[in-house]
């Protein structure tokens, strides 16, 4: 096993110095057990890492991806899945006291997004002094507008009551530079926008090569709200 403590699990460990000390694949040992004769959890937990070269690909991966891997299985891909996805809102919760009031801010605020391998559209509320109070995902597997409408995006922040909004779409490709069909969308969203009398901040495009405002492109031909 990874942990090098004589006579001591992984969770033991855990209790003992902390979960700051613990390897990755300890951890992921945790979260696996129990394991079987034939599939014992740290077994499991270095396959899994191995299978997707490391957390950040880990943390990429389809339940039914996770759950191909020889002595996962479903109840195990999904307590992955659900470990990953409590460990990205933690981090998003911590970052809410940050004013996303440029592109940058935005950017760095919504990285967790650039490496999905599937494209993700996000709306971000913030309140006057642009600081996130509150993330919605409004679609998944979204590519060129044709899976979402502008309904579903205003019918979601009506609901939550959100007035001040800040879009966030990732490209798979990890070019973030905004297509034509990009930009119509966008232009679609802020006539939207005006009919419920919701300011629309910016659209800034996440990738692993960068990132890329429309707002600060000049890109649509109608005008977002001030930050």
């Amino acid at each position: 096993m990874e942990n090098t403590s004589q006579n001591l699990g992984p969770r033991e460990e855990l209790c003992l110095k902390g979960p700051h000390v613990i390897s990755d694949c300890d951890l992921l040992t945790i979260i696996l057990s129990p394991g079987t004769k034939e599939h014992p959890a740290y077994v499991l937990a270095r396959r899994v890492l191995k299978e997707c070269k490391g957390l950040e690909g880990l943390r990429s991966r389809r339940p039914a991806e996770l759950e191909a891997i020889p002595g996962v299985g479903r109840a195990k891909a999904c307590r992955i899945i659900a470990a990953a996805e409590l460990g990205r809102r933690l981090a998003t919760s911590s970052k809410h006291a940050m004013p996303l009031s440029n592109p940058e801010e935005v950017a760095k605020y919504a990285q967790i997004y650039a490496t999905e391998p599937e494209e993700v559209f996000v709306a971000i509320g913030v309140n006057v002094k642009n600081k996130p109070i509150g993330e919605w995902v409004i679609a998944r597997g979204w590519e060129s507008g044709v899976n979402l409408t502008i309904r579903q995006i205003f019918t979601v922040l009506l609901k939550e009551g959100v007035s001040r909004v800040v879009f966030v779409h990732n490209h798979p490709s990890g070019d973030p530079t905004p297509s034509h069909d990009d930009i119509r969308f966008t232009e679609k969203i802020l006539l939207g926008a005006q009919t419920v009398d919701i300011k629309v901040l910016d659209h800034v495009i996440v990738a692993q090569k960068g990132f890329a405002s429309i707002r600060a492109m000049g890109l649509a031909h109608l005008a977002f709200s001030v930050l």
